[in-house]
């Protein structure tokens, strides 16, 4: 009988040792009293989602790393800053997350093989949309606010229409 050297790598716990770094920092906003507001505590998850999937090569992780990291934008400027008008909140917010779901794409295709274009879609979508409400919030532009609002009321049938559409598609497909 014989063997072989194990061909396998050894691989660092990073999640783990991650964990354990968000663990000291929460410890020591609580010791010290220091007052962490939600967009870093975001962005500090977020971080770490990104920095554990692209050292491990996994698409799985990058996907809450980018939301959390475009929601931590949203909240940052939205929130956290307050130099954002509170009629332009959803519109930002929407934004940012949107840059979130962008960064899916674009992590996945470094760190990654797999190539999630459905987070550009969802990405384009919900940037569209917030420039959509910031351009409906804004005191000037009477043309292009009444064209946004044409395009709005008829996405209220469009989407429930292709959502629709793909689950034919996707019913069909299985047979």
């Amino acid at each position: 009988m014989t063997t072989s050297k194990s061909t396998e790598t050894k691989t660092i716990p990073f999640g783990g040792i991650l964990l354990i770094l968000l663990g000291i920092l929460i410890l020591l906003e609580q010791i010290f009293d220091i007052q962490m507001k939600g967009g870093i505590f975001l962005a500090a998850l977020g971080l770490i989602f990104i920095l554990w999937g692209s050292t491990q090569h996994k698409a799985g992780l990058l996907i809450p790393g980018g939301i959390l990291t475009g929601m931590s934008i949203g909240v940052m400027l939205v929130e956290d800053s307050g130099t954002i008008p509170t009629s332009y909140a959803e519109g930002v917010f929407l934004l940012s997350l949107g840059a979130g779901f962008g960064l899916v794409t674009i992590l996945a295709h470094l760190f990654t093989i797999e190539k999630y274009w459905w987070a550009a879609i969802v990405a384009s979508i919900l940037s569209l949309l917030g420039s959509g409400l910031i351009i409906l919030e804004m005191p000037d532009g009477h043309v292009i606010k009444q064209l946004i609002e044409v395009i709005f009321a008829g996405l209220q049938y469009l989407w429930p229409l292709a959502l629709i559409l793909l689950g034919i598609t996707i019913v069909l497909k299985r047979r």
